[in-house]
Protein backbone atom coordinates (compact mmCIF):
# COMPACT_ATOMS: atom_id res chain seq x y z
CA UNK A 1 0.00 0.00 0.00
CA UNK A 2 3.40 2.38 0.18
CA UNK A 3 3.71 2.83 -3.33
CA UNK A 4 6.44 5.31 -3.93
CA UNK A 5 6.87 4.39 -7.67
CA UNK A 6 6.62 7.55 -8.78
CA UNK A 7 8.16 9.93 -6.28
CA UNK A 8 7.34 12.92 -8.34
CA UNK A 9 5.04 15.82 -7.24
CA UNK A 10 1.34 15.50 -8.12
CA UNK A 11 -1.25 17.75 -8.53
CA UNK A 12 -4.22 18.44 -5.83
CA UNK A 13 -7.88 18.21 -7.10
CA UNK A 14 -9.69 20.94 -6.51
CA UNK A 15 -12.29 20.96 -4.50
CA UNK A 16 -15.55 20.81 -6.77
CA UNK A 17 -18.15 18.54 -8.20
CA UNK A 18 -18.83 16.95 -11.81
CA UNK A 19 -21.76 19.19 -11.88
CA UNK A 20 -20.28 22.42 -11.51
CA UNK A 21 -17.66 21.85 -14.31
CA UNK A 22 -20.11 20.33 -16.62
CA UNK A 23 -21.95 23.64 -15.30
CA UNK A 24 -19.17 26.21 -16.40
CA UNK A 25 -18.81 23.94 -20.15
CA UNK A 26 -22.70 24.34 -20.64
CA UNK A 27 -22.12 28.17 -19.93
CA UNK A 28 -19.57 28.79 -22.32
CA UNK A 29 -21.36 26.92 -24.54
CA UNK A 30 -24.04 29.26 -24.82
CA UNK A 31 -21.17 31.70 -25.13
CA UNK A 32 -20.11 30.20 -28.92
CA UNK A 33 -17.38 28.40 -26.52
CA UNK A 34 -15.20 31.47 -25.27
CA UNK A 35 -15.61 34.09 -22.85
CA UNK A 36 -13.47 36.25 -20.51
CA UNK A 37 -12.60 35.19 -16.68
CA UNK A 38 -14.12 38.13 -15.34
CA UNK A 39 -17.26 38.28 -17.52
CA UNK A 40 -17.99 34.53 -16.72
CA UNK A 41 -17.29 35.33 -12.73
CA UNK A 42 -19.93 38.08 -13.07
CA UNK A 43 -22.60 36.00 -15.04
CA UNK A 44 -22.29 32.94 -13.05
CA UNK A 45 -22.40 34.69 -9.72
CA UNK A 46 -19.85 32.32 -8.50
CA UNK A 47 -17.30 33.46 -5.86
CA UNK A 48 -13.84 33.77 -7.01
CA UNK A 49 -12.49 30.72 -5.49
CA UNK A 50 -15.37 28.57 -6.65
CA UNK A 51 -14.83 29.64 -10.14
CA UNK A 52 -11.09 29.22 -10.16
CA UNK A 53 -11.36 25.40 -8.77
CA UNK A 54 -13.92 25.08 -11.33
CA UNK A 55 -11.90 25.86 -14.09
CA UNK A 56 -8.88 24.21 -12.93
CA UNK A 57 -10.61 20.98 -12.99
CA UNK A 58 -12.43 21.65 -16.08
CA UNK A 59 -8.48 22.20 -17.37
CA UNK A 60 -7.33 19.32 -15.69
CA UNK A 61 -10.15 17.44 -17.93
CA UNK A 62 -8.96 18.67 -20.84
CA UNK A 63 -12.45 20.29 -21.25
CA UNK A 64 -10.83 23.82 -21.77
CA UNK A 65 -8.18 25.75 -22.23
CA UNK A 66 -7.58 28.92 -21.22
CA UNK A 67 -4.97 31.28 -23.35
CA UNK A 68 -4.42 34.43 -21.34
CA UNK A 69 -7.71 35.59 -19.41
CA UNK A 70 -9.96 33.55 -21.75
CA UNK A 71 -11.62 30.40 -21.03
CA UNK A 72 -12.09 28.21 -24.19
CA UNK A 73 -13.97 25.15 -24.60
CA UNK A 74 -11.97 22.31 -26.24
CA UNK A 75 -12.98 19.75 -28.61
CA UNK A 76 -13.36 17.16 -25.90
CA UNK A 77 -15.32 19.39 -23.72
CA UNK A 78 -17.68 19.92 -26.64
CA UNK A 79 -18.08 16.65 -26.95
CA UNK A 80 -18.70 15.83 -22.69
CA UNK A 81 -21.85 18.55 -23.31
CA UNK A 82 -23.57 17.42 -26.06
CA UNK A 83 -23.14 13.47 -26.05
CA UNK A 84 -25.34 10.68 -23.64
CA UNK A 85 -24.19 10.19 -20.06
CA UNK A 86 -22.53 6.89 -20.13
CA UNK A 87 -20.41 8.25 -23.04
CA UNK A 88 -20.16 10.80 -20.46
CA UNK A 89 -18.68 8.88 -17.87
CA UNK A 90 -16.30 7.01 -20.46
CA UNK A 91 -14.86 10.41 -21.36
CA UNK A 92 -14.45 11.26 -17.70
CA UNK A 93 -12.75 8.18 -16.72
CA UNK A 94 -10.29 8.33 -20.00
CA UNK A 95 -9.20 11.60 -18.27
CA UNK A 96 -9.60 10.33 -14.91
CA UNK A 97 -6.88 8.00 -15.71
CA UNK A 98 -4.78 10.41 -16.88
CA UNK A 99 -4.38 12.10 -13.11
CA UNK A 100 -1.33 11.39 -10.58
CA UNK A 101 -3.90 10.71 -7.65
CA UNK A 102 -6.10 8.81 -9.41
CA UNK A 103 -3.13 6.24 -11.30
CA UNK A 104 -1.78 6.52 -7.33
CA UNK A 105 -4.79 5.40 -5.21
CA UNK A 106 -5.19 2.67 -8.53
CA UNK A 107 -1.82 1.10 -8.26
CA UNK A 108 -2.39 0.80 -4.18
CA UNK A 109 -5.66 -0.73 -4.71
CA UNK A 110 -4.12 -3.09 -6.97
CA UNK A 111 -1.46 -4.03 -4.29
CA UNK A 112 -3.86 -4.99 -1.84
CA UNK A 113 -4.92 -8.30 -1.56
CA UNK A 114 -8.72 -7.93 -1.93
CA UNK A 115 -8.33 -4.29 -3.61
CA UNK A 116 -9.68 -2.41 -0.93
CA UNK A 117 -8.43 0.46 1.17
CA UNK A 118 -10.06 1.49 4.11
CA UNK A 119 -10.80 5.51 4.28
CA UNK A 120 -8.30 5.97 7.15
CA UNK A 121 -5.40 4.26 4.77
CA UNK A 122 -5.98 6.88 1.61
CA UNK A 123 -6.85 9.71 3.67
CA UNK A 124 -2.83 8.71 5.32
CA UNK A 125 -1.33 8.84 1.82
CA UNK A 126 -3.06 11.39 0.33
CA UNK A 127 -1.62 13.15 3.48
CA UNK A 128 1.65 11.87 2.58
CA UNK A 129 1.47 12.85 -1.05
CA UNK A 130 -0.16 16.43 -0.66
CA UNK A 131 0.82 17.52 2.92
CA UNK A 132 -0.14 21.22 1.87
CA UNK A 133 -3.79 19.82 0.92
CA UNK A 134 -6.42 18.96 3.86
CA UNK A 135 -7.03 15.57 3.31
CA UNK A 136 -10.51 15.07 3.37
CA UNK A 137 -11.38 17.39 1.17
CA UNK A 138 -9.08 16.05 -1.37
CA UNK A 139 -10.82 12.70 -0.38
CA UNK A 140 -13.99 13.85 -0.52
CA UNK A 141 -13.02 15.24 -4.28
CA UNK A 142 -11.65 12.09 -5.72
CA UNK A 143 -15.04 10.07 -4.41
CA UNK A 144 -16.93 12.53 -6.06
CA UNK A 145 -14.99 11.87 -9.43
CA UNK A 146 -14.17 8.57 -8.94
CA UNK A 147 -17.92 7.41 -8.52
CA UNK A 148 -19.26 9.34 -11.33
CA UNK A 149 -16.76 8.41 -13.73
CA UNK A 150 -17.12 4.86 -12.41
CA UNK A 151 -13.34 4.43 -11.39
CA UNK A 152 -14.03 4.15 -7.62
CA UNK A 153 -16.91 3.16 -5.45
CA UNK A 154 -17.05 3.84 -2.02
CA UNK A 155 -18.83 1.62 0.81
CA UNK A 156 -20.00 4.64 2.99
CA UNK A 157 -21.25 1.55 5.71
CA UNK A 158 -17.60 0.02 6.00
CA UNK A 159 -15.85 3.27 4.74
CA UNK A 160 -13.50 1.27 2.18
CA UNK A 161 -12.68 2.59 -1.88
CA UNK A 162 -12.44 -0.03 -4.02
CA UNK A 163 -11.70 -0.19 -8.27
CA UNK A 164 -15.35 0.44 -9.81
CA UNK A 165 -13.98 -1.28 -13.20
CA UNK A 166 -11.32 -3.50 -14.88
Amino acid sequence: MDSDSNNHEIAALPSVGISETLGLLEVLDDHGGRQKKYTLAQELSMETEILLATVKAAEMFAFIDTPNKEISLTELGKEMIETEMNIKKQLLLDQIRKIDLFDKIKTCLEETEDQRLEKDDVLELIQKWLPHEKAEDQFETLINWGRWSEFLGYSTDDDYIYLDQG
